[in-house]
């Protein structure tokens, strides 16, 4: 049979103490486990924060280059219309130059045509 062991209250009390020491620090392993925990999140947060930064960093970086490409096809799509502009005014002024004498000549030509045509008997 199964002995039986009386506790005294004084026993009691130091076996509750000891008890609520032992919660007492498994609360508090608990709660630097969760300021553990809350630290780690906030770095994480803090380096999400970072990444977003540094990818808001790229993509101007990469804006920046795109637009400063465009600009330069922008500038050279100009500087060569500008050309065709110019070599298209030189050929109008060159066939003005080539077509004029012989304009003046085929007035020339149909003036006396009709001369001779109506104006002479």
């Amino acid at each position: 049979m199964a002995e039986e062991q009386f506790v005294r209250t004084g026993h009691f009390d130091e076996f509750v103490k000891r008890i609520e020491e032992r919660f007492d620090h498994a609360s508090e392993l608990t709660d630097q486990r969760f300021a553990s925990v809350n630290q780690r999140l906030a770095d994480a947060e803090k380096a999400r924060e970072q990444n977003y930064v540094h990818l808001n960093e790229r993509f101007d970086d990469v804006n920046h280059s795109v637009n400063q490409r465009f600009d330069d096809v922008n500038r050279s799509v100009n500087q060569r219309f500008d050309s065709l502009e110019k070599r298209f005014d030189d050929l109008r002024t060159l066939m003005l130059i080539m077509y004029t004498p012989i304009a003046i000549a085929l007035l020339g030509i149909f003036g006396a045509a009709v001369k001779v045509i109506f104006f002479s008997k």
